[in-house]
């Protein structure tokens, strides 16, 4: 267990903290099966377009300084990823590796070539338990957060997937699935309103093994410490080729 203490550090933004270092770690995940499995079966390339810090905070120092960053490199709302055809993505190197550090009008011209983007959310449940104990599981997204896909959907013309990444399997649809075909509710948890669709076995892309947890703890300001966990590493398997192929179809025609 890792902990320090940091005077002046308001609780609230540990809870930011926590939540960020999970978020962080479906993105990780995200960007790990471009590589693992989109680019060697289907030739395509996932770059980072959103603000991500590209890895998980270790302690709270170093994520104050991810928050600084993100205020200077936050563009407005963007997907996470874009996705790219091999071929374009060699020609481009290293411009692509920069879209997240750019403004929107500097990558415009590298977004318009993009076949899709991703948009990815995080789930505490493992599906696969969750499954067995019958409890249905979703794709969540926020009500909040449509607006600003909206907007640049409608500006770039691409269709914008959704990556539900689970401890222990990834998911995949549209998000215009999401929003037609799901249900919007207030999500207990966040209390905010938000789309729900059921995730099934047509929607699972691939399982994840080999995640761990790590214990963390911090003390707050007044002295009490707080402990939580951080996810790390996680690898594929099992890839539900057919799925897959559904959505490159899609994006590709």
């Amino acid at each position: 267990m890792t902990g320090r203490r940091r005077r002046g550090f308001r609780p609230r933004r540990l809870d930011f903290y926590i939540r960020w270092s999970m978020g962080n770690w479906a993105e990780e995940m995200t960007y790990e099966f471009g590589k693992d499995v989109l680019s060697p079966l289907f030739n395509l390339r996932v770059y980072r377009y959103g603000y991500s810090a590209g890895r998980i905070p270790e302690n709270l120092s170093e994520f104050e300084e991810i928050l600084e960053e993100r205020e200077r490199l936050e563009y407005g709302k963007r997907p996470n990823f874009l996705v790219f055809e091999e071929e374009f993505a060699d020609r481009s190197d290293p411009a692509l590796s920069q879209l997240m550090r750019k403004s929107e009008d500097e990558v415009a011209p590298l977004v318009k070539e993009a076949l899709a983007a991703i948009e990815v959310e995080q789930s505490m449940w493992s599906a696969k338990r969750a499954r067995q104990a019958g409890k249905p599981l979703s794709f969540t997204v926020k009500e909040e957060d449509l607006p600003g896909l909206y907007e640049w959907r409608d500006r770039y013309g691409k269709e914008i997937l959704v990556f539900q990444v689970f401890l222990d399997e990834l998911h995949g649809t549209f998000l215009s699935e999401v929003t037609e075909k799901g249900r919007k509710r207030k999500d207990p948890t966040t209390r905010k309103d938000t789309y729900f669709l059921p995730v099934s076995e047509e929607t699972r892309l691939a399982d994840i093994k080999d995640m761990s947890i790590e214990a963390k703890a911090w003390f707050t300001e007044e002295g009490k410490l707080v402990p939580f966990v951080a996810f790390k590493g996680g690898s594929f398997d099992n890839i539900n080729r057919e799925a897959l192929e559904r959505l490159v179809k899609r994006i590709r025609t």
